[in-house]
């Protein structure tokens, strides 16, 4: 009947959570081999093995990593559900694992995030800030923050918001080249570049005219703070998300190369895993990234 297969795929929840059976049976009040008994019933159910058992640990299989998916998103409407039909204004409850690349520091992003955070106080938020792009469904994130282009894939995506850069180096560097007054003025003016993305920028004009450069010199970095850094101490050009050098441009630190254009904005999405069940924490959170321009 569906009521046990419910209950079995709770309990294969929790062992997946717990890495264990003994853990499941501690946190459910249920004896190991109850607990072996429910995910031996859904395998067969299935026909497939959901789980890979060793002496110290258990792993995933490719069936398991799906139903897992699935089985944590019921879990969560499950519970969300009989909170609000006690209390209609309760706030939600549960966990959002969620993966953001180094560009969201500082960004709107966190103020969107705190906001999500003061309305829904008892959803643990487990951020991951990293420039790879992480397997969404290998590493259970709830939800990928991405900045850049977007493959196609089996992953939900939704465009959030357009990144402004800004075009920036120190006057000390500034001063060591002959004024700077058009994009062609750019070419033998070394930059610091970005390692995950390509060596050519865009500058958009005041009437919107779009001219392609070629970033001249030899430095790469992977880090978007570093960048900052560098052009700071007057290393080159360097082309940043505007949040992350607003400061300094207003100290005087580092000026506008070229003012009028513009570097070509970056796009930002967010990722997160098809299901047959919305995951109502990721909603919730989207609704207020999706704001973030407003």
């Amino acid at each position: 009947m569906l009521v046990d297969r419910l209950k079995s795929l709770g309990i294969f929840a929790e062992c997946v959570r717990q890495g264990s059976f003994r853990g499941a049976g501690r946190a459910l009040g249920m004896t190991p081999s109850v607990v072996s008994y429910h995910v031996k019933q859904l395998e067969e159910a299935l026909g497939h093995p959901l789980l890979y058992r060793s002496t110290r640990r258990l792993s995933l299989t490719d069936a398991g990593e799906r139903l897992f998916a699935s089985a944590e998103a019921m879990l969560t409407l499950a519970e969300t559900g009989l909170m609000q039909a006690k209390d209609p204004d309760a706030p939600l409850s549960g966990s959002l694992r969620i993966t953001l690349t180094s560009a969201m520091a500082q960004s709107p992003v966190a103020a969107a995030l705190t906001r999500f955070h003061m309305e829904n106080p008892k959803v643990a938020l487990d951020l991951h800030y990293s420039d790879t792009w992480e397997d969404l469904v290998g590493e259970r994130y709830d939800l990928a923050l991405r900045s850049g282009g977007m493959a196609d894939s089996s992953l939900k995506c939704r465009k959030l918001w357009q990144m402004p850069r800004a075009l920036v180096a120190s006057p000390a560097f500034l001063a060591r080249f002959d004024p700077i007054h058009t994009p062609a003025d750019l070419a033998a003016i070394p930059w610091i570049r970005f390692a995950k993305m390509s060596g050519q920028r865009v500058l958009i004009g005041p009437d919107g005219e779009e001219v392609s450069v070629t970033q001249a010199g030899n430095i790469t970095v992977n880090n978007i703070e570093a960048m900052a850094d560098f052009a700071r101490e007057g290393m080159a050009l360097a082309s940043p998300p505007t949040h992350f050098v607003a400061a300094d441009l207003a100290a005087g630190r580092l000026v506008e190369v070229l003012q009028g254009w513009r570097v070509t904005p970056i796009p930002v999405y967010a990722v997160w895993p098809d299901g047959p069940v919305a995951n109502p924490l990721t909603m919730r959170l989207l609704s207020i990234l999706s704001k973030m321009q407003d």
